[in-house]
């Protein structure tokens, strides 16, 4: 009785983690759109950069709060998935491992980031405008640059998920297929660092808004899959061992 009270404690815990994908959307998405300003124009002069951080202050300081919370939500969500990838991988599961290693340093990357943001948004009126436009810069491009890491998860998850078809637990193809597809549109940020201005500057169409949009879309049909995986039963937790027969001596 004990060990099915835990079983399905433990049921329910993957699956709230499972949902931590949405509720890491939710609050960027408040916390970027609503309170969060967009990306200002890195054209701009240092005095420029500090006015947009001293008019939109505390925009700024509730959409850090926000988002830093999110970054808790994907590391659990993180963990939940790796789980299910492991059952999923095959030979040593070394994919699963590679995956789960560079979806928990996502979060610790861009918690790190938005500490910079904090830091530009503290105190902009006392601050030299220079300093504080090259910490915002350290922010954006930051929160950016990482994006290798992102993509090699996606890229090892869509893997997993489309080499796994027909297996009990897998996730559909067409994820798959869209996880690799995301993946590729982070190769967009590349050039984040060459140019100030156009579709692929930091605040760019397609190094901005597509790499992140494809990012938050996937987040959210990966977490409701899990949701909806876990909610058939397919708790994961160690196939029992099937009960042998003393070695003869």
């Amino acid at each position: 009785m004990t060990s099915r009270l835990s079983i399905a404690s433990d049921h329910r815990w993957q699956r709230f983690f499972a949902l931590n994908g949405l509720v890491f959307i939710v609050l960027c998405l408040i916390g970027l759109e609503v309170c969060w300003p967009q990306p200002p124009d890195f054209a701009w002069s240092p005095v420029q950069t500090a006015q947009y951080y001293t008019v939109h202050r505390t925009g700024f300081l509730v959409g850090i709060t926000l988002c830093e919370l999110a970054m808790a939500a994907y590391v659990t969500w993180t963990v939940q998935l790796g789980v299910m990838l492991w059952r999923l991988d095959g030979g040593a599961r070394v994919k699963a491992i590679a995956a789960s290693a560079c979806g928990l340093a996502t979060p610790f990357l861009l918690a790190m980031d938005l500490v910079f943001f904090a830091v530009a948004a503290y105190r902009p009126t006392q601050t030299n405008p220079d300093v504080t436009q090259a910490v915002s810069d350290i922010a954006w491009i930051g929160s950016e640059l990482f994006w290798p890491i992102l993509a090699t998860e996606m890229v090892l998850v869509g893997a997993i998920m489309l080499r796994s078809r027909g297996r009990a637990g897998a996730f559909p193809a067409w994820l798959g297929w869209y996880t690799l597809f995301a993946a590729a549109a982070e190769v967009f940020q590349l050039a984040i660092i060459f140019t100030k201005s156009g579709p692929l500057a930091p605040d760019g169409l397609l190094s901005w808004y597509t790499a992140v949009g494809t990012w938050g879309f996937w987040a959210i049909a990966t977490s409701i899959t899990m949701y909806r995986l876990l909610g058939r039963g397919t708790a994961e937790r160690p196939a029992e061992e099937p009960l042998r027969s003393p070695t003869p001596v």
